[in-house]
């Protein structure tokens, strides 16, 4: 109890306004978890559907929240009162988003894939050192039970020796 009331304490100077691009799918999964947090402040949402849009703005009105909106990311950028991005487009935008993002002064969060080639995560991983700013991948996947337990697994010989390997 007194610490879910503290929570509901954050002074809005502690918060980071933080837009979404993509918010379909996982940019609209990873906005509803990113509003869970008392410290996380949903300022703009951007997607090239304009339907998309109208349907979040009709459930964030419900609960009272209002954003700006966007068809054009390069715009959501331009918003100085954004600290924080959410890149939850189809997997061919992360690379020149992220990079557009990180120029623009904003820290990241890109969904994976990072990108679709080693020469745009080169691209990725070279930008975010230029403008020095915080940039996270969506890997959970990787720390649930089953995720874990399936590369022991592999890594345990028990498959024998693997001479190919597919992967999309």
């Amino acid at each position: 109890e007194s610490i879910a009331r503290a929570m509901r304490l954050v002074s809005q100077n502690d918060k980071v306004n933080f837009g979404v691009i993509g918010i379909n799918g996982m940019g609209w999964s990873d906005t509803v978890s990113m509003m869970k947090i008392p410290e996380a402040n949903l300022i703009a949402i951007c997607d090239v559907d304009q339907n998309v849009i109208d349907k979040r703005v009709a459930e964030l009105k419900e609960k009272n929240i209002k954003v700006e909106t966007y068809t054009d990311y390069k715009k959501l950028l331009e918003n100085k009162d954004i600290d924080v991005v959410i890149i939850g487009t189809p997997d061919h935008w992360h690379c020149l988003q992220m990079v557009d993002a990180v120029a623009a002064g904003k820290d990241v969060y890109v969904e994976k894939p990072v990108g679709n080639s080693i020469a745009e995560c080169e691209a990725m991983i070279a930008a975010q050192k230029k403008y020095n700013k915080a940039v996270q991948c969506g890997q959970w996947q990787r720390s649930m039970p089953h995720f874990v337990n399936a590369l022991e697994f592999l890594r345990s010989g028990k498959l024998g020796k693997f001479r190919t390997v597919k992967a999309w």
